[in-house]
């Protein structure tokens, strides 16, 4: 199922890619980052737990921890510069 946009706390991502795994309790997203969004971002998810809420259908909404994270550059510092994200979040019963 495609999704537009996953909400983590306050702040919205617009989603290329969003797998959500109920019998696993996982969500994967994947997501491009631009250079100007990067400081935001990243101090964001180093809360690495977070209110996530699904907008859609069901309209879910649980908590979440990061349990993986990954970037295809390690420069986003970099001006100009756009990486993808691949983020799996699991929830916390």
């Amino acid at each position: 199922m495609a999704y537009d946009i996953i909400m983590l706390d306050d702040l919205t991502l617009d989603v290329k890619e969003l797998v959500r795994d109920k019998e696993e309790g996982t969500v994967n997203i994947v997501f491009d980052v631009a250079s100007e969004d990067y400081h935001y971002l990243s101090k964001h998810l180093y809360q690495e737990q977070f209110r996530v809420r699904i907008p859609g259908n069901d309209n879910e909404e649980f908590e979440a921890k990061i349990v993986n994270f990954s970037t295809s550059l390690d420069n986003l510092y970099e001006e100009d510069n756009v990486g993808e994200y691949n983020i799996t979040l699991k929830v916390i019963d």
